[in-house]
């Protein structure tokens, strides 16, 4: 179990130590560790073994009985527009058509809309204003970590992401490309330009909130990018170990608009670039070659699928059947859900969400198992800024972790964490959350956060976007 305990002449302080419940092992066959506990020490795991053995080696500040829960790394929301619930104050309006996302091959509408929303200037204190109390809502359902997918008003998410406690992946998302009003595929902004802007947010940002904030730098889109600015992304991502992202091979419609407008695949002008590295995730990815499947491997780069978003915008992406694919070929997938702001999904739906689509699709209740579908809502450290830190409740790992309690009637007859976890478990079943070895939710209540009075800060910051709309 990777015990790392003291001499037992000698008894250690520990910040934390957590004892009984069942912890989730996914390294394992049986996935579950029995009988054991775990020491926290200065936001890292240091010890996980048998009960009686810890409990007689360290002194705790603090003593956290588990029993009757699951025990499980911490949840992650891979894919989050985090400045789109800057829009959630517009009103409601029946539907008449197609969206503009429908589908996911306007490409000439939705990347001009999209770059312009990433360089927008807002205020910061309104844009934390609004968003503090969606990151407060998505520690209280058990996400521990979030990657922002391309947002304005960086500054403000940092802000607001410190403030919360949250771990997160935030950054500036660039483009140059996009279409004119005669729907060319023009020459919008200035590659270097933008670049000494993300150099400035990356000096600023990485680290913030005591290490729980990674910068990231990321593209719009494979085809909102010049060649320049991919390779200068690449560039800066390598030079500053960062993590990076982006939106590719979202659809096959949006692959033939990149093969016609450059006369190469979004593939092969990735791999030129230097983008397809261990510390990129690719967002999407729904419509993959067999030999893009091969590249990906390769290169060592996750994937990110957001089967909520995707499915409610019709993007077809689960009709492209890459995530099979992608699993086969040992590349790790990491789940988004890409729909703000109309909801906050917690990490328990958007499981269930891929797990329905894959199986339907393939009509075999084995396409997707529940194994894989749990490790793709918590090891997500490379898109997090933190590879090989995060997804395990282990020694050395960052303690990010969750309790879920398993004692209500709709866990009646489960004896297992898998099953517990991916089939029964409801955000609030979720009662303790750590992050960084402190606890942020207790007893399903948020601590040092007054949910009602940020959701008033938000609607008064709503209300003056609004104003000036």
């Amino acid at each position: 179990m990777g015990a790392m305990a003291p001499s037992r002449t000698a008894r250690v302080g520990c910040d934390l130590l957590i004892v009984g419940g069942r912890i989730l092992d996914l390294s394992t066959e049986s996935a579950v560790i029995d009988g054991a506990a775990i020491a926290i020490r200065d936001g890292v795991i240091v010890a996980v073994g048998d009960r009686v053995e810890l409990e007689d080696a360290w002194t705790p500040a603090r003593r956290i009985d588990a029993a009757g829960h699951v025990i499980a790394p911490g949840f992650v929301e891979a894919h989050a527009h985090l400045a789109a619930y800057l829009g959630a104050g517009r009103p409601y309006q029946r539907s008449t058509g197609p969206g503009p996302f429908c589908g996911g091959g306007r490409v000439e509408v939705v990347l001009p809309m999209v770059a312009r929303m990433c360089a927008m200037r807002v205020p910061p204190d309104l844009v934390a204003a609004v968003v503090r109390p969606v990151l407060a809502a998505m520690l209280r359902v058990g996400i521990t970590g979030v990657v922002d997918a391309g947002s304005c008003g960086v500054d403000g998410l940092v802000t607001a992401a410190t403030e919360v406690g949250i771990r997160a992946a935030i950054g500036p998302s660039l483009a140059d490309l996009w279409h004119d009003e005669h729907g060319e595929l023009v020459r919008q902004a200035d590659p270097e330009v933008l670049l000494a802007e993300a150099r400035d947010a990356v000096g600023r940002h990485d680290g913030a909130g005591g290490g729980r904030i990674r910068a990231v730098v990321s593209a719009v889109e494979t085809m909102a990018c010049s060649d320049e600015l991919l390779a200068g992304i690449a560039d800066l991502s390598a030079e500053r170990d960062i993590p990076t992202h982006v939106h590719t091979h979202i659809s096959q419609a949006t692959v033939a608009a990149h093969q016609a407008a450059f006369g190469r695949t979004p593939t092969e002008r990735l791999v030129e670039s230097g983008m397809l590295r261990p510390r990129c995730t690719a967002m999407h990815a729904g419509f993959l070659t067999d030999e893009d499947v091969a590249v990906f491997a390769e290169t060592g780069v996750t994937v990110n699928h957001n089967p909520i978003g995707n499915a409610m915008l019709g993007f077809g992406s689960t009709a492209g059947r890459s995530v099979p694919r992608l699993l086969a070929a040992g590349v790790p997938i990491v789940l988004g859900s890409d729909y703000a702001p109309e909801a906050v999904s917690a990490p328990f739906h958007t499981l269930r969400a891929a797990l329905m689509l894959q199986r339907d699709l393939a009509a075999h209740d084995d396409a997707l198992t529940l194994e894989q579908a749990l490790r793709m809502v918590t090891q997500a450290g490379p898109s997090l800024g933190r590879p090989g830190q995060l997804g395990q409740v282990a020694v050395g790992q960052l303690a990010d972790l969750v309790l879920v309690d398993t004692t209500g009637v709709h866990h009646l007859g489960s004896d297992h964490p898998v099953p517990a976890l991916a089939l029964r478990a409801r955000a609030d079943d979720v009662s303790t959350v750590i992050v960084d070895g402190r606890v942020v939710v207790e007893h399903g209540q948020l601590i040092d956060i007054d949910a009602a009075a940020l959701a008033n800060e938000a609607r008064h910051a709503l209300t003056t976007l609004a104003s000036h709309s």
